[in-house]
């Protein structure tokens, strides 16, 4: 029988289990409020160590209880609490105090941003905690409904078990039947219009067709439903259909769907697996952006997803919850969720980024993958809602805003007057950059860093410029010989080579391990931020200008970023010839792993000023035109015999081919893969992306260099 009643507390233990229930979750609650006598230092603090540990990416929601949390912490010294912060429903954030300050500091030197064996090689961000006592609680749990009565959204309805399990796998068979679309985090079908992610909008002149025959039941059921027969406004016939499959602690950020984009209802059936949604209204007249809600990135997944209002900045939390008002419903696995009027113009709603789900005490767990059908109307004309405040049609400058970049591989918002800076992105590395980048580096690293000790004049002079107190991001920042070079401001570098990080530890600096693609850092969180020689490892073109992007996304509005790349024109015209140029049957092989043809990078636009050195210096670097149209090399590093990582790694990638002896010049020889840039092609990358504006473009010391402002 179709109803909006939801479950009984009963049934809900019937359905979930007793066993999901966590061991750790009588200590969770036992601790959540002597938690709150801990904070996380601010951005711009400088550091003290204390005996308390903030742990992030480690916690009962990501599958480690709080007694082997203990356990792993205890091998540094007496651990005499393990907490989790007060509010913080995730659950992969903990608190750990020690007895002693000097055990807090090897635990941190020992495991922050490295993978740790005894707690399933989870890489953890760890901080200092500050002792503050009688700190007052920041805000309660946000309270779950199982009841859209009880919720008191107008225009919400859920109804549970609206199909059965055999309409549910049959469903399920349909789609997996056809082909999916992989996006940074999730799969996703399009029928009747694609939903375009850029512009969180359809194409209404590009129409794909009618939706599938296998949905046609559902729709049937759909039509006879009251909010669908009385609807103030129509939302007959549904005929845009987009199907999401979320894995496993993947969730959705807080938006409200265009409203220029459809009209009546958002309908959506949840198939495979549960989960919460939170719905949030601003008390402001405006659209408030993801980014006045921080967080602490999960560094295992490194996409900047957004884990709702946590207690990184605890000061500013009491303030934000006065300005927006929070609800959670739980969606049961086949519950169907209809949001009309004033719940689907006015509401934001968001789906945390859980493996677990706290309903209200107890914990439920997603299934492997949870799989969307959301089906909506196309609208024919303008919106006239009467929620301006939040309507494209009325207001046409919120057209410009990226309410959700959940497809575009971020969470957070941004700036207002800056279109979406991510688009959709195939993460998967290619094969030549795994092996001739990541593993080469992890093999010389010690070497590396030996022989990278010099700054280059440019790189100091644009970092000495920045003001006092900039936060400063080093994204490939190998040994880190640019971290702390300007001692006046706070500098945080990442690498993809975990042996590199390592060094940058062991030198003090604020390191840790990522993709120069995936950076793990809020959108806006810098001042500024350095790419030196990074982007000529990257093997197409596409992931270049995605690293461009990343950059440019994590410095707010004003803020400098500096890239510096090999320029094939080499002021040593001898270097050339010394390097293995990469055929085009090569790079089809190695390169592009989906399947398109290579095509060499060549510039077709000059740089407009060049700051370094004349015309006719510029005449006597420039090649023979067959060099210059090879851009693609593998240059050699030769290790010495006499270093002692040779009987190591070394010995064991000559085994495997990744690297050779070369007896006359005894050293072990890698290859490192290499794009050489042509002049105007970093600018014309730059040009390509939205938000960005170059101020300045030079050649420096066989580099092509240019500095970009974000709009």
């Amino acid at each position: 029988m179709l109803s909006g009643a939801g479950i009984s507390k009963r049934k809900e233990l019937e359905l979930f289990g007793r066993e999901r229930m966590q061991d750790g979750q009588e200590e969770r609650r036992r601790s959540s409020s002597s938690s709150s006598c801990f904070v996380k230092p601010s951005r711009f603090a400088m550091e003290e160590p204390t005996a308390h540990l903030y742990v992030a990416n480690c916690g009962p929601a990501v599958g480690i209880p709080i007694s082997v949390i203990r356990d792993a912490f205890s091998m540094f010294g007496r651990v005499t609490s393990v907490l989790q912060p007060a509010g913080d429903s995730s659950g992969s954030r903990v608190y750990v105090s020690y007895v002693n300050v000097s055990d807090a500091i090897a635990a941190r030197q020992a495991w922050n941003g490295r993978p740790c064996d005894l707690l399933q090689g989870r890489v953890m961000l760890i901080q200092h905690a500050v002792p503050q006592q009688q700190q007052p609680p920041v805000e309660a749990q946000v309270p779950v409904f199982t009841l859209t009565k009880d919720i008191g959204i107008p225009g919400l309805s859920l109804y549970t078990d609206f199909i059965s399990p055999e309409d549910e796998q049959e469903l399920l068979t349909a789609v997996d039947a056809e082909q999916w679309t992989t996006l940074a985090k999730r799969r996703v079908q399009h029928y009747g219009y694609e939903f375009l992610y850029k512009t969180r909008n359809v194409d209404k002149n590009q129409k794909l067709g009618v939706l599938p025959l296998s949905v046609e039941p559902v729709l049937s059921k759909v039509a006879l439903l009251s909010e669908m027969t009385h609807a103030k406004e129509p939302s007959l016939p549904l005929d845009q259909l987009t199907v999401n499959e979320y894995p496993r602690g993947v969730g959705l950020s807080p938006h409200i769907d265009t409203h220029s984009a459809f009209e009546g209802s958002i309908i959506s059936l949840s198939l495979a697996g549960p989960c919460i949604m939170e719905f949030r209204k601003y008390k402001k007249k405006t659209v408030t952006p993801v980014d006045e809600i921080s967080h602490v990135p999960d560094l295992q997944e490194m996409s900047h997803q957004e884990d709702g209002v946590n207690d990184q900045e605890v000061a500013n939390l009491r303030q934000l919850n006065m300005e927006m008002e929070r609800k959670a419903l739980f969606l049961p696995q086949r519950s169907l969720l209809i949001m009309s009027e004033e719940a689907r113009y006015a509401w934001h709603h968001y789906i945390p980024h859980h493996k677990l789900d706290d309903i209200n005490g107890q914990i439920v767990s997603r299934g492997p993958r949870r799989v969307s059908f959301t089906f909506r109307k196309v609208r024919s004309g303008p919106c006239t809602c009467i929620f301006p405040e939040q309507c494209d049609s009325q207001q046409p400058h919120l057209s410009t805003l990226c309410p959700s970049n959940d497809d575009n591989n971020s969470s957070e918002s941004s700036s207002k007057t800056v279109p979406s800076l991510v688009k959709p992105f195939n993460s998967v590395t290619p094969e030549i950059e795994k092996t001739y980048v990541h593993k080469v580096y992890d093999a010389i690293a010690p070497h590396f860093s030996a022989t990278r000790f010099a700054k280059w004049p440019k790189v100091a002079l644009f970092l000495n410029s920045l003001e006092a107190g900039s936060v400063i991001a080093d994204a490939g920042c190998g040994n880190g010989k640019y971290l702390g070079l300007n001692p006046k401001c706070l500098f945080v570098g990442c690498d993809i080579s975990p042996p590199l990080v390592e060094i940058c530890t062991q030198q003090g600096h604020e390191a840790l391990v990522a993709d120069a693609l995936h950076l793990p850092y809020r959108t806006g969180f810098c001042d500024a931020a350095i790419s030196i020689a990074v982007l000529h490892h990257l093997s197409n073109e596409g992931r270049r200008v995605r690293a461009i992007e990343e950059l440019l996304r994590v410095v707010h509005k004003k803020g400098k970023v500096l890239i510096t790349v090999w320029a094939v024109e080499q002021e040593d015209k001898n270097l050339l010839s010394k390097w293995t140029p990469l055929t085009c049957k090569y790079m089809d092989e190695w390169v592009d792993d989906v399947g398109t043809k290579f095509k060499r990078n060549l510039s077709t636009s000059s740089l407009g000023s060049i700051k370094e050195g004349s015309n006719e210096d510029l005449k006597e670097l420039t090649l023979e035109k067959d060099l210059v149209e090879q851009q693609e090399y593998f240059v050699p590093w030769h290790l010495p015999y006499h270093r002692a990582e040779v009987g190591g790694a070394s010995a064991a990638a000559v085994a495997s081919g990744l690297a050779k002896k070369d007896d006359t010049k005894r050293a072990v020889v890698y290859n490192r893969y290499y794009h050489c840039f042509v002049q105007g092609e970093l600018e014309r990358l730059v040009s390509g992306v939205p938000g960005a504006r170059i101020i300045d473009q030079f050649y420096d010391k066989s580099n092509w260099c240019v500095v970009i402002e974000r709009l």
